[in-house]
């Protein structure tokens, strides 16, 4: 069996926007944002469900959440409030079997078109290289407002 985008990321084999990385987990940037900014925070450890991973990992995922709001914000982007989200399984619409919390910026009066961009996000597959470019850049601006784990 092949494995998973996120075990092929982290084994160098695929391209990611790397904004932080540990030898627990890494952030990187969505190829498909919701909004600019948005990140997903990734566990090393292969685990398809929330419930496989343990109480400690747990933690470190939510930690290096807090310390990427931290981050969009010292970066300037124009963020309000954030959505953390975990899609926990295929019927809760999980499309990489690995476990995976999004980091989504908001900035206030964007429900409709974050709503849509939601919906439609992987429809848009051109343009990547420019895509990967635009990334690129932004990750090394978070990565270099990104906190310690003060």
């Amino acid at each position: 069996m092949k494995p998973c985008i996120f075990c092929q990321i982290q084994a160098g084999e695929l391209p990611a926007s790397v904004v932080y990385e540990d030898e627990r987990a890494m952030v990187i940037l969505d190829l498909f944002p919701v909004r600019e900014g948005h990140c997903l925070v990734i566990p090393k450890v292969h685990a398809p469900l929330v419930e496989e991973l343990s109480t400690e990992m747990t933690s470190h995922l939510m930690d290096l959440a807090r310390r990427t709001i931290k981050a969009q914000k010292r970066a300037g982007l124009p963020v309000k409030a954030h959505n953390l989200v975990i899609n926990d399984g295929r019927e809760a619409n999980q499309h990489v079997p690995h476990v995976h919390l999004h980091v989504i910026p908001r900035r206030g009066g964007d429900t409709l078109a974050t709503a849509f961009t939601w919906a439609t996000r992987l429809l848009n597959i051109f343009g990547m290289g420019k895509r990967r470019k635009k990334l690129d850049r932004l990750a090394g601006l978070l990565s270099e407002h990104f906190p310690g784990s003060s």
